[in-house]
């Protein structure tokens, strides 16, 4: 027994000032006087005075007792008892979902193992350890098995994959904690040999055929298209071939579907180059096998990114109708007011009958440039009839452009460039050009394709829409969420509410972390407007329930010690305790003492 903070017994000192207080305290007596003004004098004279001996009743030492409490209280005295918990570690990954050869999922029947090895144990304190998304302990130790129990009963699997490093360190840690008795490890994964002593391992990984869906992405190919371009990666890990199915919906319809076989151990990608529009896609892989959560992935039209153009014109009308394309906005800027800061969160320039006076810091469409720009050196001959005399037919700007239907009337066209190729070309030099300068993508064009008229000039419109593609890099896949893995809230989101229903309160800027469901996050802003987020697993290594390497865990060195570790327990909470009893106790006798009636 010790105490942790004796320093506090220096407030022993004010049990002195608790005599003190009796000795100032008004003391009966019994006094004969002839008259009722003597008795007063003599009254305010003795309760005037201070000393004498104090008359100390049971109120005294009962207030003495609970102040010396207090104090000893403060001081925090501890008794130390043996201290060796029990470390469990219980796989809670996306893998432990799949369903074994009995029917229940690996989780269950990890679970079933350690409670049934829990009964066995004596007591003692039990720490338990989740591995997904990271390791991380569940709670404070729990006193006794019959606690453990109920909290491991509570556990449920996310969908997030395990770290395999986190793991492995996790594990080589408690291993290595000589004050743990011994580390049980419940999960769908082996440990290799040599096994460290102290743990003691239960893995339910026995080997499952499956199906999996790898990664849905989305693209735009082109501006213009409301359709979406889907790309599905799938794979097979079983010993046979297996013919699958994979049906995609947007929106709660059937948008598509598709039928591939795989030969074992294949991964492969299906294809679907126009989905409808929709909010949400979900894509569903058949024939169900034992893992369920990688049969489905979910896309949102959100996740296709969205372009932002800046159009900087002395006629800012001529920007009119791109915003009419899907997937595009548009700001519009003056030449006289624009800086390199218009810049930001741009995807590309264009610069119409004007240009920029250093190297555009975003890939750039220069419309009728002036001659003599010192940047882009560019010379150019005016024209009142535009002539078209060929193109590059297999390149990107002028794929299914029919030019003999364009009437460009007037322009002007480009001398020879000393970094930019010709695409399109007239009697008199070039007249579109394209080429690539500090990492940015730059097309200049002798002509004037705005405003955007759409279907009521379409070889314009599809040679616009081209060039645009190109600026903007349209084809790219757009990068997915995963499980496990935490994004950050985007600016004016309020509230995220998760596939379970669940809302959550959010802070833009912050990391969100709640991300072990997969589905489709709902991101709530400012006048409840909704934004949908597919979150998937997409990780094939995870899919993979056939070959699954071993953990490799590595110890510390030394032997495993048999010291008998110890704790010190405060016993300070059961003096508090004591003490508010203590104090109700005489609140409650001198209460009842001052009803009384007089005489009794």
């Amino acid at each position: 027994m010790g105490l942790l903070y004796p320093g506090a017994l220096v407030f022993l000192a004010l049990l002195p000032a608790l005599v003190l207080a009796y000795l100032a305290r008004e003391r009966p007596a019994r006094v004969i006087v002839s008259s009722v003004l003597a008795f007063r004098a003599l009254r305010g004279f003795r309760r005037e005075r201070f000393g004498g001996w104090p008359r100390l009743d049971w109120m005294f030492f009962a207030e003495l007792f609970i102040l010396s409490l207090a104090v000893l209280a403060m001081a925090g005295p501890y008794i130390i008892r043996p201290s060796n918990p029990l470390a469990i570690v219980i796989d809670n990954s996306a893998a432990t979902q799949a369903r074994t050869a009995a029917g229940a999922s690996r989780f269950d029947e990890a679970r079933v193992k350690l409670l049934a090895m829990l009964a066995a144990e004596d007591g003692g304190k039990i720490a338990i350890y989740l591995t997904a998304p990271q390791p991380h302990r569940l709670a404070p130790p729990f006193d006794g098995v019959a606690e453990a129990r109920e909290a491991i009963a509570r556990v449920r699997p996310t969908d997030a994959p395990n770290d395999p490093a986190a793991l492995t360190n996790l594990l080589g840690d408690l291993a290595s904690e000589p004050r743990y008795r011994r580390v049980i490890f419940a999960g769908a994964r082996a440990i290799a040999a040599p096994v460290p002593p102290r743990i003691h391992a239960i893995a339910v990984g026995d080997a499952v055929a499956n199906v999996a869906i790898g990664s849905f992405v989305l693209r735009r190919e082109v501006f213009g298209a409301e359709a979406l371009h889907a790309r599905l990666t799938i794979a097979n890990f079983s010993p046979d071939a297996r013919k699958i199915e994979v049906t995609v919906s947007g929106d709660g319809r059937e948008l598509a579907r598709a039928r591939e076989t795989l030969s074992a151990g294949e991964t492969g990608a299906l294809e679907f180059p126009a989905l409808a529009s929709a909010r949400v896609y979900r894509a569903e892989l058949s024939p169900a096998d034992a893992f369920p959560l990688d049969n489905l992935s979910y896309a949102t039209a959100t996740a296709v990114k969205s372009v932002a153009i800046l159009f900087v014109s002395p006629v800012p009308a001529d920007a009119a109708g791109l915003e009419a394309i899907p997937g595009v906005s548009v700001r519009t800027q003056s030449p006289s007011a624009f800086t390199p800061r218009d810049f930001d969160n741009i995807d590309l320039a264009i610069f119409e009958y004007t240009a920029p006076k250093d190297l555009p810091m975003v890939n750039t469409l220069l419309v009728m440039p002036p001659a003599g720009d010192p940047v882009l050196d560019f010379h150019t001959t005016a024209t009142s009839q535009v002539q078209i005399a060929g193109w590059h037919k297999t390149d990107s700007l002028t794929d299914s452009v029919n030019f003999r239907l364009l009437n460009l009337r007037s322009g002007e066209y480009f001398a020879g460039h000393p970094w930019m190729a010709e695409v399109v070309s007239g009697d008199g030099g070039g007249l579109l050009l394209k080429g690539e300068r500090g990492g940015h993508r730059i097309v200049a064009a002798g002509f004037n394709p705005f405003p955007y008229l759409g279907r009521r000039n379409l070889p314009m419109s599809v040679l616009t829409l081209n060039v645009l593609s190109y600026l903007a890099g349209l084809g790219a896949n757009s990068a997915g969420y995963r499980t496990g893995q935490p994004w950050l809230i985007p600016a004016g989101v309020e509230q995220v509410v998760l596939p379970s229903g669940r809302k959550i309160s959010a802070k833009p800027g912050t990391l969100f972390t709640e991300v072990s469901q997969q589905g489709v996050y709902e991101l709530i802003g400012a006048g409840t407007e909704r934004t949908p987020r597919a979150v998937n697993l997409a990780d094939l290594t995870e899919s993979d329930l056939e070959n699954v390497p071993p953990l490799h865990v590595e110890v510390g060195g030394g032997t495993p010690s048999a010291e008998v570790f110890t704790e010190k327990s405060s016993f300070s909470g059961y003096l508090l305790a004591a003490i508010i009893a203590l104090a109700a106790l005489e609140a409650m006798l001198v209460y009842r003492r001052r009803r009384q009636p007089l005489g009794a």
